[in-house]
């Protein structure tokens, strides 16, 4: 069961920061809204088609060299945190996931050449963030029906679909694979927690530098937890949240055909009601068929030439 009091925190300081800042972007970002396909026309379009949700903690250290046998094999969705040091190894993701409305957020963008890469961005996503990016934009709503101005934001474009948000934008991608009907959906670099030295996977914009900052910026925000080794390991009060979020996540969520999620991370702090597993364990055991998904995404989409 998710920890009341501390969403009840996290939930008030996200509206108190963002709320202004939802609808001018969904202003600015109508228009376009309109003109492109909404996040629905993917659902069910990879009906039993394994997948690999990547996040930029510091674990993908250890295994996002399995990425590169993954490519033409599984869906990869990666947060845009990651994507520019992902693109930067030869991996190219299937799709790009975003979940945050600042401007900074373009930032991650710089130097990849997205013309051939699909973004999934929410309707609040900021327009020079938007701008920044070349391909293809599907877009989704947060859904928020506590939030007063989301659910306002949902109601103006229904037929956009929506996408639930669990604190993080990976824990947005796994929604979106198993929206997908992908099975199995693996997810990597989703450590939720902070072990010695690394705040993020390298090669971000906020590098491994950002560690020492993370705990002066963030001591009153410091909780501790159990990582899947059975160590205790430092993580904010807001990624335990999404930690018990996911775990709710993975028992509560219903489609026809279950899904089966393993967190090959190989760290963090997500344990319970998914399977643990190597990447390499998994990309063996599960990864046999060639599949083109960029034909596949373009079909669904509406786009194939």
């Amino acid at each position: 069961m998710v920890d009341s009091k501390r969403l009840f925190e996290v939930k008030s300081a996200t509206i108190q920061n963002f709320d202004e800042l939802w609808r001018r972007n969904f202003e600015s970002n109508k228009n376009r809204i309109l003109r492109a396909p909404g996040v629905t026309s993917l659902f069910g379009r990879f009906k039993k088609v394994p997948a690999i949700v990547v996040g930029a903690g510091p674990s993908l250290e250890k295994n996002r060299k399995w990425l590169h046998p993954a490519q033409d094999r599984a869906v990869i969705i990666c947060a845009d945190t990651i994507l520019r040091s992902l693109d930067r190894q030869g991996i190219k993701p299937t799709i790009t996931i975003s979940l945050d409305p600042q401007e900074e957020i373009k930032l991650l963008f710089a130097g990849v050449d997205t013309t051939r890469m699909t973004l999934v961005a929410p309707t609040i996503m900021n327009p020079k963030a938007l701008k920044a990016w070349n391909g293809p934009v599907v877009f989704y709503n947060k859904f928020a029906p506590d939030i007063q101005s989301l659910t306002a934001i949902a109601q103006a474009n229904p037929n956009t679909g929506y996408l639930t948000p669990g604190g993080t934008v990976l824990s947005v991608a796994l929604d979106l694979a198993f929206r997908m009907e992908a099975n199995p959906i693996a997810f990597i670099g989703q450590d939720l927690s902070y072990p010695p030295g690394a705040a993020y996977s390298s090669g971000t914009i906020y590098g491994d530098s950002a560690y020492e900052e993370l705990f002066e910026r963030s001591m009153g925000d410091m909780v501790t937890d159990i990582d899947i080794f059975g160590r205790e390991i430092p993580t904010k009060k807001s990624l335990f949240v999404t930690k018990q979020w996911m775990e709710w996540a993975f028992t509560t969520w219903k489609r026809a055909t279950p899904a089966v999620f393993y967190n090959c991370t190989e760290g963090g702090i997500v344990s319970r009601s998914c399977k643990i597993a190597t990447l390499e364990e998994w990309v063996r055991r599960f990864l046999k068929k060639k599949m083109n998904f960029n034909w596949a995404l373009q079909k669904a989409l509406g786009t194939k030439r």
